[in-house]
């Protein structure tokens, strides 16, 4: 019996191809339209005894199944994308998207792959305005979706999104992580050391007026003698210690206790730390740099 796939079975179409147990008959022109590697196939001619079915060449495909229809729905419904509400949480926005950026990175369909690309990186950012504007937002990120983002990205390329989703990941318990079965130990070695090396980076960057008091050459009080840090902020401090996020921007100004020249000042190293942070982050996880993350994805 032939197990037709209805929805994308055309009676005018020009090329049966088998996935699983489904028959698809689609268009060999929109494939070779969208695919590198289906108009170099199509463009081979095809020996005599080549399999066919209702007049149409066979071609049999080693993809899962809902991948490969996820992909024809992107090819043959132009606003597919759009089912993916732009606030949808992140494992429905994986689940969405894997498929889709699997088949499409393996058959090179750029402008496919690229749309993927851009709802993934909606979430995970490449610039530290891309990071200030989800902070902003409050998006969650639950560990179990972090960790799907990982494996995903390095599987299909997309290595631009991993120091985010790293810097996210050590936000996961160390028990957590280390028990979680979708991350290579490579990637939790990683996460692990990472954390170590944000919360170095919290208290000698981004965050260092917490921990050591520089008083502006402008000031003209005793700053100096009279800088202090209230009981609930170092109580802030060791949970930090224990989760670093020294990417989040400082909010508590009015508790610091200084006149406003040195306040002024460290307002200005708090804003030059985290973006110095951002263009280190890459390094931080042993990903080289934001240039070689783009070149890297660009060969995709």
């Amino acid at each position: 019996m032939l197990l037709k796939y209805d929805e994308f079975w055309f009676e005018d179409g020009s090329i049966v191809i088998f996935v699983q147990d489904k028959y698809f008959r689609v268009h060999q022109s929109i494939l070779a339209r969208h695919s590198e590697v289906f108009a170099g196939m199509f463009s081979v001619p095809q020996p005599l005894d080549h399999e066919t079915l209702e007049d149409c060449p066979v071609m049999r495909l080693n993809d899962d199944l809902p991948d490969f229809v996820d992909l024809l729905k992107v090819l043959y419904h132009p606003f597919y994308f759009d089912n993916l509400a732009p606030d949808a949480d992140l494992n429905t926005l994986i689940t969405f998207i894997s498929g889709i950026l699997k088949l499409s990175t393996k058959y090179i369909m750029r402008h496919v792959r690229q749309k993927c690309i851009s709802v993934l990186q909606s979430k995970f950012p490449s610039s530290i305005q891309g990071c200030d504007a989800l902070l902003s937002s409050k998006y969650l990120y639950p560990p179990d979706a972090i960790v799907r983002a990982i494996p995903l990205a390095r599987e299909n390329v997309v290595p631009e999104i991993l120091p985010w989703a790293y810097y996210i990941s050590t936000h996961i318990t160390t028990e957590n992580l280390l028990h979680n079965p979708c991350l290579a130990w490579r990637d939790k070695t990683l996460c692990l050391a990472g954390k170590e090396r944000l919360w170095d980076a919290q208290k000698t960057l981004t965050h260092s007026f917490l921990f050591t008091f520089d008083r502006s050459p402008q000031c003209i009080s005793l700053c100096n003698q009279t800088y202090q840090l209230d009981r609930q902020t170092w109580k802030g401090l060791e949970s930090l210690r224990k989760s670093p996020h020294p990417l989040e921007p400082y909010t508590d100004w009015p508790n610091i206790n200084t006149c406003k020249k040195c306040k002024d000042q460290m307002e200005k190293q708090h804003k030059l730390g985290r973006e110095k942070l951002w263009e280190l982050l890459p390094g931080i996880f042993e990903l080289g740099t934001w240039k070689d993350l783009r070149e890297d994805q660009l060969r995709g």
